[in-house]
C-alpha cells in the first residue's frame, strides 16, 4: 500500500526481535522521520512500545499505532498536510 499510495516515501520493516521497543515501520517522509507500530484487532502497545513513540514525537519525529491499512493511510496524510502546512509557515 505504501509503495502504491505513497511512492516517494521511503521505508523499512524493521523485524529484528532482539531490539525491544522499536516500531514495525520505520519512514521518511519528506525529510521527516516517521515510526509506525502495527497491532492488529485490540492490539495494544507495550509500555516500552508507547515509550519509544513518545520520544520519537517529543523529538519532533511522529509516530503512532495503527492497526489495520485505512489507519496506515490516514496516519500517513495527516504526517504530509503537517509538513506541508509546516513549509507554508502554518504553525502545528
Amino acid at each position: 500500500m505504501i509503495r502504491k499510495d505513497f511512492p516517494f516515501i521511503f521505508f523499512f520493516k524493521a523485524h529484528d526481535r532482539f531490539t525491544s521497543g522499536i516500531p514495525d515501520l520505520i519512514l521518511c517522509v519528506m525529510g521527516r522521520f516517521v515510526a509506525i507500530e502495527l497491532k492488529f484487532g485490540k492490539g495494544k502497545a507495550t509500555p516500552l512500545q508507547d515509550h519509544v513513540i513518545t520520544k520519537i514525537n517529543l523529538a519532533k519525529g511522529c509516530a503512532a499505532v495503527c492497526r489495520n491499512l485505512e489507519e496506515v493511510r490516514h496516519f500517513l496524510r495527516q504526517v504530509i498536510a503537517l509538513i506541508e502546512n509546516e513549509r507554508k509557515g502554518v504553525a502545528k
